[in-house]
């Protein structure tokens, strides 16, 4: 702990995003008004079809509260942990702390942002501590599905806290490095705080398989492909990316990377070592044309349907390079994400009427899940002994039941605490923990269409479910009088073309409402436009139920 900060000065643990949902991950530990922040990641919205925006946490409160960030600090390479890293470092020139893949994940995503300012990137490794501000930090190894995914001891003027990351305790993990028990009961002899622990997989009972024990599953997968394998997985998943390679050198099979982020990865893999494999085990989707199918294995993204992906171009017959053909094995190793299932059941019926054979989930056991079970977040109470606790990483009932499973596991229920974004915990140096104060929390929608502004996805699904009236006026100049209209254009919500009787009468109230403002009227006369929105919409609210967006057009001449 720095030795400038005051030993009596309480820590604050506030939660801005992936409280309450599963994505969006950013926590802040702040101290006499110095704080690190640790992950910070995006999530996709439950309505695509609104938009291809992704949601950000909303970062107001770090900025507006003016506390001396001092470090970013990330627990591994998912997009919901690095995804809005461009929009942080916008605002806070600070350094990002992470494990080698993991930055090397984070460079990625900072150029796919475009993000031209110098970054301050360093790498870390488990049990190697650094200081931030007041703070210790020392990353301790777990098991997940990327790489060198490390949990957090930050050792605070409050005592230790523990942020376990994304995390399953994994005794045969694919590159041998061990869940780091050792280290974490060594923390609980000490003495932990708090306990923030991964709540995602708190409702399945047992423990999660071994990432290892998919390897004999793809080794007979691709043993009855008589054509090409095909494997699609998360581009970041290089344990899993790593057995399909060891599979294919076994039967005698080069590898394809097919789309950008899956080949980018496989690079990414190969610099770090993650991938311990030649470079010639890998061929180019163009060179691959010339190889006879059942020498060749493909890797691609899109397994959860993705419209833009390799996958679902495949599915289409419409990608430029590669054909599904009969004799070919299609592999979706991954769980289906709940809001996909339609969009992957349409794409396995395509793969299927292309001739595949077409391998989920749900038909053999092709996924293992990156997140502890019940019996591993016990263990992890178990090794830690926390004084308090607080269930992150997961929706309501998630955070609900993980608690439960704490209080189960003999923490007292008044030192748990269910938090939710926006909540925060304020720790003594005695260690007592209470509730904190709420700040702002959120989340704002991005859309690359529109530069980000988060008004537009709310009129998006205004169009979609209430649909829209143009109301098109004009006055005289001279006299303010209406001298044309209110002429009113409906599009989704009754006929648009001003003869049904609810357009019709929605005119006459209009009118009416309008003759009522009394005295001229003007065009820059913010009450016309109001008057207009307000009437239309409490015509059709009544009527119909709806309340369409409404676009007022005033006009002068």
């Amino acid at each position: 702990m720095a030795a400038s900060t005051s030993t009596t000065a309480p820590v604050r643990i506030v939660a801005l995003g992936g409280l309450g949902e599963i994505g969006l991950n950013l926590m802040a530990i702040e101290c006499a008004g110095r704080a690190i922040v640790i992950d910070c990641g995006v999530m996709f919205p439950d309505e695509p079809a609104l938009g291809l925006g992704t949601y950000i946490p909303e970062m107001a409160w770090l900025e507006r509260s003016h506390l001396a960030v001092e470090a970013v600090v990330l627990t591994h390479a998912h997009e919901d942990h690095i995804g809005a890293i461009p929009h942080l470092l916008r605002r806070f020139n600070v350094p990002v702390y992470g494990t080698d893949i993991t930055l090397a994940f984070t460079r990625r995503r900072l150029a796919d942002a475009e993000f031209d300012d110098p970054v301050d990137l360093r790498t870390i490794a488990p049990r190697v501590a650094f200081e931030a501000g007041p703070f210790t930090v020392e990353p301790i190894r777990v098991t997940h599905s990327t790489p060198n995914s490390i949990a957090l001891a930050v050792r605070t003027p409050a005592g230790i806290v523990v942020h376990s990351g994304d995390f399953k305790i994994d005794d045969a993990p694919v590159d041998g490095e061990m869940f780091d028990r050792e280290r974490f009961a060594e923390l609980g002899a000490q003495g932990v705080a708090v306990l923030l622990s991964d709540s995602t997989n708190v409702e399945r009972p047992g423990r999660s398989g071994s990432e290892s024990s998919l390897k004999p599953v793809l080794r007979e997968l691709a043993s009855r492909a008589r054509g090409r394998f095909f494997l699609s997985a998360f581009s970041s998943h290089l344990h899993r990316i790593r057995q399909v390679v060891e599979v294919s050198r076994e039967f005698g099979r080069r590898v394809v990377p097919l789309g950008r982020a899956m080949a980018e990865s496989v690079r990414l893999g190969l610099e770090t070592g993650q991938l311990p494999f030649a470079q010639a085990m890998f061929v180019e989707p163009g060179e691959a044309e010339f190889i006879d199918g059942n020498r060749l294995s493909y890797l691609t993204s899109g397994s959860q349907g993705e419209s833009l992906s390799a996958l679902a171009k495949l599915a289409a017959d419409a990608h430029p390079r590669v054909r599904i053909e009969h004799g070919d094995v299609v592999v979706l190793s991954s769980r289906f994400i709940p809001g996909n299932e339609r969009t992957i059941n349409t794409l396995v019926n395509r793969l299927y009427r292309q001739g595949a054979e077409v391998v989920y989930d749900a038909v053999a056991p092709v996924h293992v899940s990156g997140h502890a079970s019940q019996d591993e977040l016990a263990e992890m109470i178990a090794l830690t002994r926390p004084r308090h606790f607080i269930p992150i990483h997961g929706e309501y009932r998630h955070l609900s039941r993980h608690r439960a499973l704490a209080i189960a596991a003999g923490i007292p229920e008044d030192n748990c605490f269910l938090l939710e974004d926006g909540d925060s915990l304020i720790l003594s140096p005695g260690g007592e923990a209470r509730r904190g104060p709420t700040v702002e929390a959120g989340r704002v929608m991005l859309d690359g269409a529109d530069g980000g502004d988060p008004a537009v996805i709310g009129e998006r699904r205004v169009l979609a479910r209430e649909g829209t009236v143009t109301a098109v006026l004009v006055l005289s100049s001279k006299t303010g009088r209406i001298i044309a209209g209110p002429d009113l254009l409906s599009r989704g919500l009754v006929s648009g073309d001003g003869t049904s009787a609810h357009m019709r009468r929605a005119k006459e109230e209009l009118t009416r409402r309008l003759s009522a403002l009394g005295g001229p009227l003007l065009a820059n006369d913010p009450r016309v436009k109001e008057e207009i929105v307000r009437a239309i919409r409490r015509y059709f609210s009544d009527e119909l139920g709806k309340r369409p967006l409404v676009i007022p057009y005033v006009t002068e001449v």
